[in-house]
Order: C-alpha cells, then sequence, then structure tokens
C-alpha cells in the first residue's frame, strides 16, 4: 500500500509537471539591419568568462561562457568553425560553479576540467565523461593529515598544508608556467595586499603524474611590485606610501599570465576592480627570477576600456591562435555609465601563440548577433499594427545615469509562423521623458476595452519610482502619444515589480507587487486606479532572503481555461502555479518544467539572473509560449513542448451568457482575434476591439440596455457570430 501511494503521487507530480513541459527554443528569426541574428534568443551577455572545451565529443573545442552578472553559463557547440547556439548543454556543467570559471585539463587525460571561486578559495571538478556520454564531473578533494578539504591547498613557507585561499571578487591565473607539464597558479596575495603569489604545482616532480596536485607558494610577492591602487604600482620593492598612495585590495583584482611580447618569459595583465583599463607588466627576468619594473594600458592600441575588466585568451576564431578578450569582472552594473551591449572586446591574435599581436576588432563579441539591450530587458507583446501577429517590444535600463528606451521588433512573419524585425530603438522618443528603471507591459488598464501600454520606471527628477500608463487611442493596433503619459498615485521601491492583473475577477485591475523584501503582495483596486493592499503575503509568499523582488505573469498555461502564475527572480529560475486563483499557497508550485533532451529530464534553469517572464502565443498553438527577459538584456523564448496544433474552427467562449448589465463579459479565444457587438436592428456599436490569446478578456456591458445582441468576431479574416443576452 505505501508503494502505491509514494507511486501515486510521483506520476501526479510527473503529470502536473507534464502540463507545463517547455523546450528552449531559439528558432525564431530576428533581424537587425537587413541580417539575421544567429544567436538572437541567447540572453545577452555582460561580464563575461571565455573557456573553451569539447562538449559534445566530437574532437572540437567548444565555447562555455560564464556570466558573472547572472552565475549564467552559456554554451556554442563548434560546427564547421562557425559557433551554434546550444543551451542544453550548459546544465551539464557543475551547478557549483562560482564568481569565476576556468577550465583546464590537470591530469593530463586529454578532458578538460574546471576550476571555479569558493568561499574558501578555489575548487576543482575533474572531467569523468565516458566516451560517448554526457558531461560528468566529480569534486576533487584534497587532504592533509588524514583531513578533507572541499578546496585546493597548497604549502605555505612551512610544512603545513593551508586553502589556496583568494577574494570572492578576484579572478587568478592558471597555466602550466614552468612548461614541466602540471598546472600552476598565480593569485593576488590575499586579505591586504596587491602583491601577486606563484604556487608551483610539484604534483609531477615528486609524483610522476599530472593528476598528483602538490601546489608549493614560491613567493608572496612575485616581480618584487606591489600594486598600490588603479594603475599605480611600487617596483623593485617600494612600499606604495612613497609614491604617495595606499594599497587597496578590498575590491577585487583580475590576473592573466602570458608571454605578451615573444620573449619566451611570463608576463603579466592585471586590473583591479577600480580600474576601467588593463594594465600591462613585462617581465624581464624569468619564472623564478622576474624582473617587473614598468606597467602600460593593455593593448597599447585600443585599450580595453571596461569596468574592472578581465583579460582571457582562447582561439574563438577558429585560426588556431589564441585571441584577446577583455569583459568586465563586475557582479553587478556599476553606477557610472556603462553600455554593457558592447561589453565584450575582442583582439585578433594577427601575430603567432608565441610571439601574439593582438587588434582591435569590435567591442560587441557574439553580442552583435543576439538581442542585447544592454541589461535588464522586459519584454512585451502587442498586435502594434493591427495585421493580425504579434510584434515585440523590449524596455531596458536600470542605471540612474542614462534615460530609459525601448527597442521595437516588427512581426514581418505571421502569427503561426513569426519573423521579427528591428524597428526602432527609441519608441514615442521615450528617452524624452527622463525616466530610467523602466519595465512594460500592455494590458487595458482604464478598462475602456483598448490595450494600452503600462509601466513603471523612475524619475530623474524626484527619484520616486510609480507606475505610468499612456492609454491607446485604437481599439485595433496602437495609437499611442507620449503627452498621454499618466501617472496613478501608486509608488514603489526602484528594484521592485509590478503586474497588471484582474486578481479577484471583478472587472477592475489590481495588482501583484514584487517587493524587494521578497514577498509578494496583491492591491486590490478601490475605483480609479487606486490601489489598496489587499494581502501583504499573497499565496504566502512572505518575507524571504532567498528572492527579490518578484516578477510575475498570468495567462492561460495548459489550455484548461484557468490563468496560471509564472513568478521570476534573481536567480533566473522560472516558477508556475497551475490556477493561481483556486490556491491558498504555493505549495504546488513546480519549477522543473524544462526538458533537456540530452539529460532525458525536466529541470530547471537559470535564465539569465533577474528575469521578466511574459506569456504569449507566438505560434498559433493552443498552449502559449513564454518569453523571459533578464539582466543580461537578453531574451530567451520557453515554446511548449506538447503545444498541440489549433482545430479547424475556432474556439469561442462567452460567459456568463446571459450576463447582467452591473457584471463583465468575460471573452476568450483560443487564436488572435477582433470583436463587434452588434444590436438587433443590425447597429454596429462598438470600433473593432482586439483579443488577447491565451487569457481572459473582461468587456462591461454596463453601457448597453438589456435585450439581445450578435457579438461578431474577425479571425483570420473570416467573421464568426454568437449570441449574447444582457438582462
Amino acid at each position: 500500500m505505501k508503494s502505491f501511494v509514494t507511486a501515486f503521487f510521483v506520476l501526479t507530480a510527473f503529470a502536473l509537471r507534464a502540463q507545463f513541459s517547455f523546450v528552449v527554443d531559439p528558432s525564431i528569426p530576428i533581424e537587425r539591419d537587413n541580417e539575421e541574428l544567429p544567436f538572437a534568443w541567447a540572453g545577452g551577455l555582460n561580464a563575461v568568462q571565455y573557456n573553451t572545451m569539447d562538449l559534445n565529443g566530437d574532437g572540437l573545442e567548444d565555447l562555455v561562457l560564464f556570466d558573472r552578472m547572472a552565475d549564467k553559463i552559456t554554451t556554442f557547440i563548434n560546427q564547421n568553425n562557425q559557433y551554434h547556439y546550444q543551451p542544453d548543454y550548459e546544465s551539464l556543467l557543475p551547478s557549483e560553479i562560482s564568481n569565476w570559471l576556468l577550465i583546464r585539463d590537470y591530469n593530463c587525460d586529454g578532458k578538460k576540467d574546471i576550476f571555479t571561486g569558493d568561499i574558501l578559495g578555489v575548487r576543482l571538478f575533474t572531467n569523468v565523461t565516458e566516451p560517448g556520454g554526457n558531461l560528468e564531473w566529480k569534486h576533487r578533494k584534497f587532504y592533509d593529515n588524514g583531513g578533507a578539504s572541499n578546496v585546493v591547498l597548497t604549502k605555505g613557507f612551512s610544512a603545513t598544508k593551508i586553502n589556496l585561499q583568494l577574494q570572492f571578487d578576484d579572478i587568478p591565473s592558471i597555466l602550466d608556467a614552468d612548461g614541466d607539464g602540471d598546472l600552476d597558479i598565480f593569485t593576488v596575495r590575499f586579505a591586504g595586499n596587491g602583491t601577486v603569489e606563484y604556487h608551483k604545482n610539484l604534483g609531477l616532480e615528486n609524483f610522476g603524474r599530472c593528476d598528483s596536485i602538490d601546489f608549493v607558494r614560491q613567493t608572496i610577492q612575485w616581480g618584487d611590485f606591489t600594486e598600490c591602487t588603479c594603475g599605480m604600482f611600487a617596483f623593485n620593492g617600494e612600499d606604495c606610501s612613497s609614491l604617495g598612495g595606499r594599497i587597496e585590495h578590498a575590491g577585487g583584482k583580475s590576473l592573466l599570465a602570458i608571454d605578451a611580447n615573444g620573449d619566451s618569459r611570463l608576463d603579466l595583465i592585471m586590473s583591479e576592480a577600480s580600474c576601467n583599463r588593463l594594465y600591462y607588466l613585462p617581465n624581464g627576468g624569468d619564472l623564478d627570477n622576474p624582473v617587473i619594473n614598468t606597467a602600460s594600458t593593455f593593448p597599447a592600441t585600443n585599450a580595453a576600456a571596461l569596468p574592472y575588466p578581465a583579460a582571457f585568451v582562447e582561439d574563438v576564431d577558429f585560426d588556431g591562435k589564441k585571441d584577446l578578450l577583455a569583459s568586465p569582472a563586475i557582479f553587478t552594473k556599476p553606477f557610472f555609465t556603462t553600455n554593457l551591449a558592447s561589453s565584450n572586446w575582442f583582439y585578433k591574435n594577427t601575430g603567432t601563440n608565441a610571439n601574439p599581436s593582438f587588434t582591435f576588432t569590435q567591442s560587441d563579441f557574439l553580442q552583435d548577433k543576439m538581442i542585447d539591450v544592454g541589461d535588464n530587458a522586459v519584454p512585451a507583446f502587442v498586435d502594434a499594427d493591427a495585421d493580425g501577429d504579434y510584434d515585440m517590444f523590449i524596455s531596458m535600463n536600470n542605471s540612474p545615469v542614462t534615460v530609459a528606451t525601448i527597442f521595437v521588433f516588427e512581426n514581418v512573419g505571421t502569427a503561426a509562423s513569426p519573423r521579427f524585425r528591428w524597428v526602432e530603438d527609441n519608441y514615442l522618443d521615450f528617452t524624452t521623458l527622463d525616466l530610467f528603471n523602466l519595465k512594460i507591459q500592455f494590458t487595458d488598464i482604464n478598462r475602456d476595452s483598448k490595450i494600452d501600454l503600462a509601466f513603471t520606471a523612475t524619475s530623474f527628477r524626484d527619484g520616486s519610482t510609480r507606475l505610468y500608463y499612456i492609454p491607446n487611442q485604437n481599439y485595433n493596433g496602437l495609437n499611442l502619444r507620449l503627452s498621454d503619459v499618466t501617472s496613478t498615485s501608486f509608488t514603489m521601491a526602484g528594484p521592485e515589480n509590478v503586474l497588471v492583473v484582474d486578481v479577484d475577477q471583478d472587472g477592475q485591475p489590481d495588482l501583484l507587487h514584487g517587493r524587494s523584501n521578497g514577498a509578494l503582495a496583491y492591491l486590490r483596486n478601490q475605483g480609479n486606479l487606486n490601489f489598496q493592499v489587499a494581502d501583504e503575503d499573497f499565496l504566502g509568499i512572505g518575507s524571504s532572503v532567498l528572492r527579490q523582488n518578484l516578477a510575475c505573469s498570468v495567462g492561460d498555461l495548459n489550455n484548461d481555461d484557468k490563468a496560471d502564475l509564472l513568478i521570476g527572480d534573481q536567480t533566473g529560475e522560472l516558477r508556475i502555479l497551475d490556477d493561481f486563483r483556486d490556491k491558498n499557497n504555493i505549495d504546488e508550485i513546480i519549477s522543473n518544467v524544462v526538458w533537456n533532451p540530452l539529460k532525458e529530464a525536466y529541470e530547471s534553469r537559470n535564465h539569465g539572473g533577474r528575469i521578466w517572464p511574459t506569456i504569449v502565443n507566438l505560434n498559433n498553438t493552443l498552449n502559449p509560449s513564454v518569453v523571459i527577459g533578464n539582466s543580461l538584456g537578453g531574451i530567451v523564448q520557453l515554446r511548449p513542448d506538447h503545444a498541440g496544433e489549433l482545430p479547424e474552427q475556432p474556439v469561442i467562449k462567452l460567459y456568463p451568457n446571459p450576463v447582467a448589465k452591473d457584471e463583465s463579459l468575460n471573452i476568450a479565444v483560443d487564436r488572435a482575434a477582433s470583436f463587434q457587438i452588434i444590436a438587433a436592428t443590425g447597429q454596429v456599436l462598438n470600433e473593432p476591439i482586439y483579443l488577447p490569446v491565451n487569457s481572459v478578456f473582461q468587456y462591461s456591458v454596463s453601457h448597453l440596455s438589456a435585450g439581445l445582441y450578435i457579438v461578431r468576431f474577425q479571425i483570420d479574416g473570416k467573421s464568426f457570430a454568437r449570441r449574447l443576452v444582457i438582462r
């Protein structure tokens, strides 16, 4: 009996999850400047660390990116020396990757392993992938005096082994520095000093094997220099105070050890958190007796100009020569102006691997081939041109220095086969409003049966963040005027989010408010967009340190005529609550909704740090897609795995019918449509009103007299009629 009950709950959970089964779908074409973007739906890039490895076992080096601003892995497969975005490999890497990622083969088995950050130092994962199988990893532990350590150990200036410690925001350099076949490590000295430590690996010397890691700290001041502050270095053992400076290590430092000038000696490329330049420190000595006494910006021509830049060398153009890539090592966007849409600088190696020459090529490597609006992309969809398909709008900007804007992508395909084309990046001349922190949504907020543009934003003038809207002048399509911007009385903290939705189905738009403390509040509309808190912890979602500023979307995801609730937060994971209006809590919320064909399992994924989900039927199917905007400035589409084709005849629902004059008529259709009310005399009583798909549209009939009416629908160029009785 016990096994039966267990099996029942397992099958029930699986069935519930299968109702919300999605695959990541990057296939919908998006054009910009007459070129199709090959990685359009890859989700954007901000603060990227570059690595290569064979992900699929075909012997070719693929591309693995780690974005520090979102703790996000992004993977590209190499096919015939062309990168192809392939997100299913992302979850095959360890979930414990943190702060930084360097992929190196430490045990000389031809399979690259993973070094990553840990609060106690450096964590190592061994690649134990079987031939023909998916990537597999084993956490490597280290031992000393019978004790086990989860992090890499090194010997200090005594026989005692200690953690190879570095600050959480430092990035070390890991390479075979002495050419003996095993990997050595350069780090900035931990806790209060701007000098470089060199940890030599004596695994081969002492044990004759690459995998016998045995680090020994050779020096705490390699090159006899000290980095005092950004661009200021003390050489030859000099003290920073003699230069009028002081050591500032609290902000993080990045290191890259490389022979940058072809003299067979390791040099250093270095930066720190307060810098916007890389610095080149050439070595005039050798590895064991380095001589460093100069520093200059790097590269010498077109030096990288980024907040806290980090440098990486990988062959990313398939010519066999390792190129230089620079990207910020930041965790959050700096207060000052930073264009994160151009935050990946690519320098082509026009020399050789032994004697590189790095030539600046572009500042938006890979970003120019995807939707990347910089940061905090919030997508919204509406049939703006009334042609029967959804167009895409993306708002961006969370900086208190630059003004916000809206990008527009017209659907030049069809409702069933969309194709988006960039139209403009300053819709309605939005930048003139002097707002930042812009987040948009399309909804009938003033209940006049027209789809309006609602948005939250922060004002430069008084620093307040409030809910605004622009009323639509048309029943079909958009006719918005910037001069009609209307401010509501609702205000909130800057990072917070609101969704305009009729929670209690009284015909009035309410608010779901994702607060900074992690709670989700329900605010009921008392009339005239006067919102009052009805539930501080809606569905039992109270304050929590594990989540922040929830972003929500509501729609019918599984075609059961009931509204489902989507929730996103700073983890990048999407969570779904079925039929949320019939729930008292989130006990049944699910997150493992993305099908991974490589693992043959449902999983939860990081879709790009802080996310903003929206529901839209992009392919005229029974079940809609979920389009997610994220903190990296990109977008991701989750297509329903079992969407189902629409029936030949449209499904139209009107309820209640008869409807009382003081009630709202609920209208639902399974595809894009518009409707008009026709009196028994044949008089058309309203302009065509656009109906969103996979959502119940509420229409007030208070202005109509009791009697019999015809509701005429226009769908795919055809007319359909339904009788309506008003009592």
